[in-house]
């Protein structure tokens, strides 16, 4: 049996079939697994050559990122600190906080094009990050995954970016 298109479908039918099934867990994604992600989704950018993520403890990320151009910038390292959780399901949006820029957003001038194309449902404003996960999600096909959700939280420890959710399908 391939349990992937039966839950497909159930999804396609608003699993009719598991009305009233809940279920809640943790996940708990390790540094190099992020990384692969992370890097599959910037495959091919135009404005990012390489982005790295390490996860650290009390809801703080150290990321690397080297854009694309000009070639000759060293990488840029900053702290990300996550500061809003999503509350689902009216208010899907994460919030970071972008600690170590010194400035560089107001003084960097072409050399901050990489944060204008920014992935679906990611803004800037400032410091703050806002990333809208119905937005992310729909860029994907996967938007209705957040109908299904009560709670979502993305907290992190050292070495492993943890996301705690709690689901209910079918009501």
């Amino acid at each position: 049996m391939d349990m992937m298109s039966l839950l497909a479908d159930q999804e396609r039918h608003g699993f009719a079939d598991l009305a009233g099934s809940a279920g809640q867990g943790v996940v708990r994604v390790s540094e190099r697994l992020l990384n692969a992600a992370i890097a599959e989704q910037l495959r091919g950018s135009p404005a990012i050559r390489e982005l790295h993520v390490t996860p650290r403890a009390g809801d703080r990320l150290g990321v690397r990122v080297l854009v694309a151009k000009p070639s000759f910038l060293p990488p840029i390292t900053l702290e990300v600190i996550i500061d809003k959780q999503p509350s689902l399901p009216d208010d899907p949006i994460l919030g970071l906080t972008l600690s170590g820029m010194g400035g560089l957003l107001r003084f960097a001038g072409p050399l901050a094009g990489f944060f204008t194309s920014l992935p679906p449902g990611v803004r800037l404003e400032g410091e703050r990050v806002f990333v809208d996960l119905r937005a992310a999600l729909a860029a994907h096909g996967r938007a209705q995954a957040l109908d299904h959700m009560r709670q979502l939280l993305v907290t992190s420890e050292e070495g492993r970016l943890v996301v705690t959710f709690a689901v209910r399908l079918g009501e």
